[in-house]
């Protein structure tokens, strides 16, 4: 009975973060550079793993991915379908998977050694860099350019806010956990 509770209330959590992150990223902030708008799905992606840990935060990721893929504009700009997810920003979309999952891990890391403080740091980097990656060859295979000039267009430029918005995400999921635990609300079991 209480392992049939727990995961449904992992699912309720689950797929209440993954709304709420679904709403932040189809929000647009206003600027492109060739085609490739700013958001603040990184924000949202980062703070699924922060705030579900690696496992669940992964699954949030999919969900959302799957919610687009089949239509309901979730992704940036209030958009959706195969269109967006297999075109020249798709491949950022399919990268936010490893950010959560680096996010999560970097959370579920203890506080007290050196190498974990270090690991809390690098790990969600770690993410952001195989996002961009997978983002930009994604987008070379598509516009027919070579990597640096597709780099420099559509990945390079947003990393400073990408980084930006993942200390924003590490801060926010911290103190919505906090909250949520002096209301003695617990957000899942296996995550810290």
């Amino acid at each position: 009975m209480n392992e049939t509770k727990n995961k449904t209330s992992a699912i309720i959590m689950i797929g209440m973060f993954t709304a709420i992150a679904a709403v932040i990223s189809a929000l647009p902030i206003g600027f492109q550079i060739f085609g490739v708008p700013a958001t603040l799905q990184t924000f949202a992606m980062a703070f699924l793993g922060f705030i579900l840990g690696k496992k669940s935060g992964t699954i949030a990721v999919a969900v959302y991915i799957l919610l687009g893929l089949v239509g309901i504009p979730v992704y940036n700009g209030f958009t959706g379908g195969p269109s967006v997810l297999f075109g020249i920003t798709g491949g950022f979309l399919w990268g936010f998977l490893f950010i959560a999952f680096f996010c999560g891990a970097a959370y579920e890391q203890k506080n007290c050694h050196l190498k974990n403080i270090i690991l809390k740091i690098l790990l969600p980097l770690v993410g952001l860099i195989i996002c961009h990656v997978i983002g930009v060859i994604q987008f070379c295979l598509i516009m027919d350019m070579k990597l640096w000039p597709a780099a420099m267009a559509v990945s390079i430029p947003y990393i400073p806010k990408d980084i930006l918005s993942m200390i924003i995400a590490y801060f926010t999921a911290l103190s919505i956990r906090k909250a949520l635990s002096a209301s003695k609300i617990q957000i899942l079991q296996s995550a810290k």
